[in-house]
């Protein structure tokens, strides 16, 4: 990017940008007019819109987020997702009664920060996640004739509510399983069939065709879920679906050789003409493994490690990871849509409750709002868009 490019020139102010650089580590050394109090780094900033930088936002944000984590929110994040306020059970847990005041305010708080909004998301493909009422037609089950008209319903009113105002639906959740069926088997694929996803990301396209719309899953990355989700998002689209990108959530855990996995899953969804995304990026320092086996899970939720905080070297294998994920993102800048933490801080980070409760270190910034060794290689590595930029200014090539 040179000096005379319409996003340089849209920073509020280059000597503030290049002070923040400097406060990160990322510049080596700055010229002596540029001597001032350091400010922290912007990650939205470093990444100039490639990729988006998000955070997930809480239902209560404007509520419980101190004003450090608010400002947070507001300097270092373009891209906003709500966590759950637009998810179908709390949107509309009874038949015609919408609740938008949430999703309302974060729309509006987005907006005014001139950050892109994620629609998170209209289908979750698990029983449990849309409302009881959707499967029901009075004492009995509903048929797919009144579940679809349902889904119609709602995608309508949601889509419409928003639209020119959502850069991107997450328009399904979860489908895909690698063992036969293939899928998640749910009341929803039992009532209206497996191909339900071909109608609902029709239905997207049509109500909001200006919108990007996505896939979302979990562990995108993993070799054998990769190849299950590339084939099922290019059927989508060999029948006549709109799919821009495809979202791997990335709840990471630390030891996850993860960064390898990433950039071959980039490349093979970009070789298909699919962007990617990092949608709910996290990185656990306790491991899991173990809970996930049941004859161990009674011991392995016992532990809580770290809960006077985390130890240095735990701190800094994350910020090591975390580099490494970045690394292959920004190796592959032109195919990716967006990176989005899970969170903001710590202290409200879905991991210190999931899949059991302790206190958790997975996010940038820690309990008190403050950069952690993560956050600094994380900007790090969107610093090498800018290195001779860097190199430009240490040798005082450039002058402001």
């Amino acid at each position: 990017m040179n000096s005379d490019s319409p996003s340089f020139l849209a920073l509020a102010s280059r000597r503030t940008f290049l002070r923040g650089l400097s406060a990160s580590g990322l510049l080596l050394a700055a010229p002596r007019a540029l001597a001032q109090e350091p400010v922290l780094a912007s990650l939205r900033t470093l990444a100039d819109g490639k990729p988006l930088i998000g955070a997930s936002v809480q239902t209560q944000f404007d509520k419980i987020y101190t004003p450090e984590e608010l400002n947070l929110l507001k300097t270092q994040f373009d891209s906003v997702t709500p966590e759950n306020c637009m998810k179908w059970p709390y949107l509309c847990p009874k038949e015609g009664t919408y609740r938008f005041e949430p999703v309302d305010r974060l729309v509006d708080f987005a907006m005014q920060n001139k950050q892109r909004v994620v629609g998170h998301t209209l289908i979750f493909n698990r029983d449990g996640n849309y409302p009881t009422w959707l499967l029901r037609d009075g004492e009995k089950e509903a048929d797919a004739k009144l579940v679809w008209k349902r889904v119609e319903d709602h995608a309508t009113k949601l889509m419409s509510r928003y639209a020119g105002r959502i850069d991107s639906w997450d328009v399904l959740n979860e489908f895909i399983e690698v063992p036969a069926p293939g899928y998640r088997v749910t009341d929803l694929t039992r009532i209206l069939g497996a191909d339900y996803p071909v109608r609902l990301f029709k239905l997207a396209a049509e109500i909001d065709p200006k919108a990007k719309l996505t896939y979302n899953d979990f562990a995108v990355e993993r070799p054998d879920r990769l190849k299950a989700i590339l084939a099922f998002v290019r059927s989508l689209r060999d029948k006549g679906c709109k799919v821009d990108v495809v979202g791997s959530q990335s709840h990471l855990e630390l030891g996850d050789k993860t960064a390898a996995n990433l950039n071959a899953m980039i490349k093979q969804f970009a070789a298909e003409g699919f962007r990617c995304a990092l949608t709910e990026l996290d990185i656990d320092v306790i491991p899991r493994a173990q809970h996930w086996n049941t004859k161990a899970r009674e011991q392995s939720i016992k532990p809580n490690p770290y809960a006077d905080g985390c130890p240095a070297d735990v701190l800094e294998r994350q910020a090591t990871m975390y580099r490494d994920v970045m690394d292959a993102v920004i190796s592959n800048v032109k195919h990716v849509d967006r990176v989005t933490m899970w969170g903001i801080s710590d202290r409200h980070s879905w991991l210190n409750k999931w899949p059991w409760v302790r206190v958790n270190h997975g996010l940038l910034f820690d309990r008190e709002a403050k950069p952690k060794p993560a956050f600094h290689a994380f900007a790090k590595a969107l610093g090498k868009k800018w290195i001779d930029f860097y190199k430009a200014i240490e040798n005082q090539q450039l002058f402001f």
